[in-house]
């Protein structure tokens, strides 16, 4: 029986090991797998912004060489779509968004000067290999017998962006402008 080809969305390998951190008040200064300090890397990432908006930016992330493992944070990324999109199109803002892969850093150099559309950044996409969530266990003292599963998690607080559906305000007809009887002040 023939071995079935692995599919991947773009047309290069998957890269790198993907982390969305969700929580604002905690950040990766070491990596969660080996314990390392982690390092920075610049890559534009490929976003999937619902209902079809496809975005490249270029975004510093925390990296770990060793394990190959990429982590951006949730609140960052969200500003940078703000801001994006309140130039472009302010109704998308707060739709679903999807972090789908990075991209060719001469693809992505390309498509800011002419841009592209969705088939053409596709071909130059390299999928992550593995996407994981992050749950933040407090630390403290806890009784002797519990299990790791049982530990309390945290669950991320509020962002403080504009990333949100905001609610869109009723249409209300502007006063119109009425003249005041009575005497007007005049010079003497």
């Amino acid at each position: 029986m023939p071995k079935e080809k692995e599919r991947y969305l773009g047309k290069f390998p998957p890269k790198y090991t993907f982390i969305l951190n969700p929580y604002a008040e905690y950040r990766f200064t070491r990596c969660p797998n080996c314990n390392r300090k982690m390092k920075q890397r610049k890559l534009p990432l490929f976003i999937h912004v619902d209902p079809c908006n496809p975005v490249a930016l270029n975004k510093t992330c925390r990296y770990c060489p060793d394990c190959d493992l990429l982590i951006a944070h949730q609140d960052e990324i969200e500003s940078l779509l703000v801001r994006l999109f309140a130039q472009l199109d302010p109704g998308i803002i707060g739709n679903d968004y999807l972090v789908v892969g990075t991209v060719e850093r001469p693809a992505w150099r390309e498509s800011m000067k002419q841009p592209k559309d969705i088939p053409e950044m596709l071909e130059h996409l390299h999928d992550f290999q593995r996407v994981h969530t992050v749950k933040v266990q407090p630390g403290g003292w806890y009784p002797a017998g519990l299990d790791s599963s049982e530990m309390p998690v945290l669950s991320p607080g509020p962002l403080d962006t504009l990333w949100k559906k905001q609610p869109r305000p009723l249409a209300t007809p502007k006063p119109q402008r009425t003249k005041r009887k009575g005497r007007r002040r005049g010079r003497k």
